[in-house]
């Protein structure tokens, strides 16, 4: 295994919005900190396709909003308002002391980006504001270059590299040349996103296949919730040559648009009852119960032909249509000018849930450690924030746990000395990533994912069922067998597509495996959670975090730490419970 011409004291793994906070934060403290992306450095990562996506979160409390003379914002808010709102909308599975930091510490992180030359655009929310993803990636890289901090662009990361337990470096691949180095540095902060891909249908970028998480989980770490997943349940399934595109959920949360089953009937109502309805058509709240009540249509034998439901927009009001135009300019151009066209036509997009936000990730405390000395995380990798819903503001916690964990991470590595990794580790480590290169007459990378792809969109998507999430564990199981077997058509190591694709299942299968164990221990129905065979809420018997560990994954109930903010007692209905909650919040 190659060495890196160069050690340091910080290296983040991810250039997305939590990657080059955490760069920020590290070398602000005089660490020498190297950002490793697979991408160009500011343009990569799922926080590019949230300007893609023409939404981005920034969240803050109503005086700083006034401050950056921002007309919106709920002038009576305060922070405790804030801090309990999110902790009612995560269920109150949160790690409600990672809750504090992020609203204390939310108008700071927006302020900053202001301050760095970022420019608030958009539509204006109560607790935020709208603007575009290369916005913030061009303030932050811009920021980060200032500081010194280095890049590594082009380069797949693929391991942590340790000896005696403890984190001294990480391991990646070049893709230009092929060749496997290791990058020595005394602390790693990880802030490498969800793991979208192990879905189809999802609203993220061919970056994200929970890399972090596998590769902490490998090192020693613990993962925490991994069942809690949002899904998007507008997001374009056909015709096929737009799948993914997201557009009908800009219209959705405008209250525009029509969901209709395949008999042309509205449905909504007939699995949310009247007030929470209301909610999922008028709030943010629309993405936990929207998908639900879409996929409850489709499993009931109503959907679409082409799987999914229809969505259509009869009233499109030209007003509401210029408004959409001005603020968000992609709108009228590329696939989403070609989309305006079928609607103006009268035609419907045939739309389906797609996976958007993984609420569960790598095990932290509150300054974004994990167990493993040394490894740090930051943003969507990391779990614990937002516990059982994101409602809100992923775009912030980023921001937030991005600064907290590189500053975290410069304070280790003053205290620390380099350290070599363990030459047997390397020698085992670098076998396993070329093994596929020695093999003849095996699987090809493409054929598991595609079998990976069927298991999940059949079993981990928005609702599940003890029967099929067994059945998922023993095929998971099977396909981790097979990964061993596997035989690459293509010698050569230069960009080489099923090469990555191999070292892509390393994480992706180990990560669909942890969601399923922790899906199955999670008997009840909370948040984005959602079990048919136990349609409940149980505030007595299942006000738990889920933790999985050790070479197995063995997964354990951890009771949930309620520091501040304590539920109500007793067994509801899944619905019913989230009326109750909104009613708490009123």
């Amino acid at each position: 295994m190659k060495q890196f011409e160069t050690a340091y004291d910080v290296v983040v793994v991810g250039a997305g919005g939590g990657g080059l906070r955490a760069a920020i934060g590290a070398a602000e403290r005089g660490a020498k900190t190297l950002v490793v992306c697979r991408g160009k450095a500011n343009r990569s990562g799922a926080t590019l396709l949230a300007g893609a996506n023409i939404s981005a979160d920034i969240a803050c409390d109503g005086a700083t909003l006034s401050r950056l003379n921002i007309s919106h914002g709920k002038k009576d808010d305060t922070l405790d308002d804030w801090f309990y709102d999110v902790v009612r909308e995560g269920f109150y599975l949160n790690n409600q002391d990672l809750v504090q930091l992020f609203v204390e510490t939310a108008g700071q992180r927006l302020e900053e980006l202001v301050n760095w030359g970022m420019e608030i655009r958009g539509m204006e929310g109560e607790r935020e504001v709208s603007v575009f993803g290369s916005d913030i990636l061009d303030a932050l890289y811009g920021h980060a270059r200032a500081l010194g901090v280095e890049f590594l662009p082009d380069t797949l990361f693929t391991d942590l590299a340790l000896r005696d337990g403890q984190v001294c470096g990480a391991v990646c691949l070049t893709l230009a040349t092929g060749e496997i180095q290791i990058i020595n540095a005394k602390a790693v902060v990880l802030a490498t996103g969800g793991a979208h891909n192990l879905f189809v249908s999802n609203s993220g970028s061919t970056d994200l296949c929970g890399e972090g998480q596998a590769a902490a989980w490998r090192a020693g770490a613990e993962l925490i919730d991994m069942e809690m997943i949002s899904f998007c349940p507008t997001v374009t399934r056909y015709p096929t040559m737009y799948r993914g595109n997201i557009l009908p959920y800009i219209f959705i949360t405008t209250g525009y648009g029509s969901l209709l089953n395949k008999f042309g009937k509205t449905f909504t109502n007939r699995y949310l009852p009247p007030k929470v309805e209301q909610l999922a058509l008028e709030s943010e709240w629309n993405k936990m119960l929207l998908s639900y009540a879409v996929q409850s249509e489709i499993l009931a034998g109503r959907g679409a032909k082409d799987g999914g439901v229809y969505f259509s927009l009869p009233n499109h009001p030209a007003e509401i249509l210029e408004e959409l135009y001005t603020d968000l300019p992609p709108l009228k151009t590329g696939m989403y000018a070609d989309i305006m066209k079928i609607f103006e036509a009268g035609r419907s997009l045939t739309i389906e849930p797609a996976a958007h936000y993984f609420e569960g990730g790598i095990r932290v405390a509150t300054d974004m450690s994990t167990r493993v000395p040394g490894l740090f995380a930051a943003g969507e990798c990391a779990g614990g924030l937002f516990g059982a819903n994101r409602v809100s503001a992923a775009t912030t916690e980023m921001l937030i746990e991005g600064a907290q964990a590189g500053k975290t991470a410069a304070a280790y590595a003053a205290g620390s000395d380099l350290q070599k990794p363990d030459s047997a580790y390397l020698d085992q480590l670098e076998a396993a990533l070329v093994q596929p290169f020695g093999q003849k007459n095996g699987p090809t990378p493409q054929q598991l994912r595609k079998q990976l792809h069927e298991i999940t969109g059949r079993s981990l998507t928005v609702i599940r069922c003890e029967p099929q999430l067994v059945q998922a564990l023993n095929e998971l199981e099977e396909l981790e067998q097979a990964l061993q077997t596997v035989s690459l058509g293509d010698s050569q190591r230069v960009y080489n597509q099923q090469w990555r694709q191999y070292l892509e299942l390393r994480n992706m299968l180990p990560t669909a495996r942890a969601i399923t164990k922790s899906a199955l221990l999670r008997r009840e129905s909370r948040g984005v959670h959602i079990r048919s065979d136990y349609l409940t809420t149980d505030n007595d018997q299942c006000l738990h975090n889920i933790v999985l560990s050790g070479s197995q994954l063995q997964a354990q109930r951890v009771p949930a730490v309620l520091t501040k903010c304590k539920p109500e007692a007793g067994t509801w209905r899944y619905t019913e419970y989230i009326e109750h909650i909104v009613d708490t919040m009123d």
